[in-house]
């Protein structure tokens, strides 16, 4: 597990958080390092904090149909509460809010307590945990004190941007289905082998998908390659 926190800890340096750790060499898989952080969270305070904080900050470039399934396939119900509380904090106040979509899917956990292992240690912590959990948090089940985003802890847009290039097409579209298929067509090995398969990775319904590539494909961004043998069609990233 601490192998882990550490990794994480280096892709979300690479990504702009101020963790004065080295960053990864390249950019992470967003939505698989959400999906990693929640299942960490109650190891690490900070971890928790500094997440929220960016994603009330960049929230936008998050692929939100392809994190849906992946919260839906890989989090445990507890674990879903916790993506629930941190999706919860990071839309607070942001109109529209950007993560109700996944939220209106996701349940408080049914045996409330303190988020952070730390607060779990004695019935007296526990008891301190309930007394001063904020109501977002009391809502999800998972207590935790109310926090100021710790905006001065991530790097500024242009620089965030300028080091994971494939933010800015995400920020564009705003998280929106093409934004799911980009990132499936780049971090798993399968979406490309067929319409079929890259609604499956990335979230979407087969006929979403194929809107959604017409119309990646009218601007460059993504080409579907047909099989004169067999009538499959595979997708490939760019125009070449």
């Amino acid at each position: 597990m601490r192998d882990t926190i550490e990794q994480l800890i280096c892709d979300w340096t690479k990504i702009g958080a101020a963790f004065g750790a080295d960053p990864s060499p390249t950019s992470p898989d967003l939505e698989r390092l959400l999906i990693s952080t929640v299942q960490c969270a109650p190891k690490m305070a900070r971890l928790f904090v500094i997440a929220t904080t960016w994603l009330h900050v960049y929230g936008d470039v998050v692929a939100k149909h392809r994190l849906r399934k992946l919260i839906r396939e890989e989090l445990s119900g507890d674990e879903q509460s916790i993506m629930g509380l941190m999706l919860d904090l990071a839309h607070d106040r942001a109109h529209p809010q950007r993560f109700a979509s996944i939220i209106r899917d996701l349940k408080p956990s049914p045996l409330p307590r303190p988020l952070f292992e730390v607060d779990r240690t004695s019935q007296h912590m526990i008891e301190r945990s309930r007394t001063r959990a904020c109501a977002v948090s009391r809502r999800w089940g998972c207590w935790c004190e109310p926090f100021e985003m710790k905006l001065d802890a991530l790097r500024p847009a242009v620089w965030v941007m300028s080091n994971n290039a494939f933010m800015i097409v995400r920020a564009d579209f705003r998280g929106d289905l093409r934004a799911s298929i980009l990132a499936a067509l780049t971090h798993n090995e399968h979406a490309v082998a067929s319409e079929l398969e890259l609604a499956r990775q990335s979230g979407g319904s087969r006929a979403q998908i194929r809107n959604a590539l017409d119309n990646l494909e009218m601007t460059g961004k993504a080409r579907r390659l047909r099989s004169t043998d067999d009538r499959r069609v595979r997708i490939l990233l760019g125009s070449s």
